[in-house]
């Protein structure tokens, strides 16, 4: 019986602390006439609408014009990069690499925890997928359509519409 995995998923937003320079302008900005608070929005809107969303198969980033996948046996490596402020800051970037692409997940505190449990989960799912590309499926013992050929003989015989000798000799075909 094959393995079912339990399909599980939870979503990631990035750090206020990756958008530290822009909140800091914006708030300096508040006494130029108002400017500062416009901003504020924007980049509060830009900060809400950015999500990464992991799951045992695949990472989707969403952001407020598209969506970027990568399944996890397309990741080849997964490289950590962070500036000073970053690290001033406590967080750093993922940079997912593909033999396609490459998916940035900017802004997240702790990524060396989460580059580490990528990486546990980029091996399980290769592995995963490697033992069902194994398992071959089952081969059956009659050809297709023979079983259905054979019911027929069997009711023709059982009428009485060919004799016995005629339902044993075809029956040999089917066996």
């Amino acid at each position: 019986m094959a393995q079912e995995t339990k399909k599980s998923t939870f979503a990631l937003t990035p750090s206020w602390k990756h958008f530290f320079g822009a909140y800091t302008l914006s708030v300096l900005a508040i006494p130029i006439a108002g400017l500062g608070l416009i901003a504020l929005y924007y980049v509060r809107k830009k900060h809400r609408q950015i999500r990464y969303i992991i799951s045992n198969t695949h990472i989707t980033k969403v952001d407020a014009k598209y969506e970027h996948r990568v399944d996890l046996v397309d990741i080849e490596t997964i490289a950590f990069k962070k500036d000073w402020l970053q690290e001033k800051l406590g967080i750093g970037n993922l940079v997912l690499h593909t033999s396609a692409s490459q998916m940035i997940l900017a802004g997240l505190e702790k990524p060396h925890q989460l580059k580490d449990i990528l990486e546990k989960a980029v091996q399980s799912e290769k592995k995963r997928q490697e033992e069902r590309k194994k398992t071959k499926a089952r081969e059956s013992k009659y050809q297709p359509g023979s079983m259905e050929k054979m019911d027929y003989l069997t009711g023709l015989w059982q009428q009485g519409l060919i004799s016995n000798e005629d339902y044993q000799k075809e029956r040999k075909y089917f066996e």
